[in-house]
């Protein structure tokens, strides 16, 4: 009896180390980090009322107030997402020829091709509504640049509305992935619905050419 007393104590020691080797794996791997579940409000609409030459229909979880920018022109706006801490940038120029039009896409452009420098990729969309005469283009920016959407829209003849989409969190694709989808459709959504107030001209053309930004092409 004696001489099974150490071998019984030597199973009970290498039994646990052969049960651990066997759960390296599982103890080894690391889980996916895992992120708050955000509550999305219920999406409803409001025309937005302001002295803009433009209109369009808004979030009610969203505010428009005046730029706060220090060299803002008289027509730039600031649309805050509250519940999000995202804020769009809208800033809006008059044009009164086709070269002043060309200037101001090619500007478009570069401040976007600024951003998607550090961006996992990017892809372009066209707007086009020619019964309310708004035509440009919806530019998304994907991976951890600043700006995750920008976009152009214009008449073609006098107007032209640019935006670019902020939040005030570390860029984070992962995290913020479910919000930028949601405010996304709300930006689509105010841009299918914008309306210059005024049109001085007939639009008879598109004078620039869409042209795409995908760098697979």
């Amino acid at each position: 009896m004696r001489k099974l007393l150490p071998n019984f104590f030597l199973l009970l020691f290498i039994f646990p180390l052969i049960h651990s080797c066997d759960d390296d794996d599982s103890i080894g791997t690391p889980k996916p980090r895992g992120y708050f579940r955000i509550k999305l409000p219920e999406k409803k609409y409001v025309q937005s009322d302001d002295s803009c030459p433009f209109t369009f229909e808004i979030p009610v979880y969203s505010h428009l107030y005046k730029s706060a920018a220090p060299n803002a022109e008289k027509y730039w706006r600031d649309m805050y997402f509250a519940p999000f801490k995202a804020t769009l940038y809208l800033s809006y120029k008059e044009f009164h020829s086709d070269s002043m039009l060309e200037e101001l896409i090619n500007e478009s452009w570069q401040l976007t091709e600024a951003h998607s420098q550090v961006a996992g990729g990017l892809r372009d969309s066209a707007i086009i509504n020619a019964q309310e005469h708004v035509f440009g283009s919806v530019e998304m920016l994907s991976g951890n640049a600043a700006t995750s959407l920008q976009f152009y829209v214009t008449d073609s003849t006098t107007n032209f509305l640019r935006g670019s989409l902020y939040f005030y969190s570390a860029p984070n694709k992962d995290s913020l992935a479910p919000v930028l989808e949601f405010i996304t459709k709300d930006i689509y959504h105010m841009l299918w619905t914008l309306k210059w107030k005024e049109q001085t001209m007939e639009l008879l053309t598109m004078p620039i050419e869409m042209k795409s930004l995908n760098k697979n092409e």
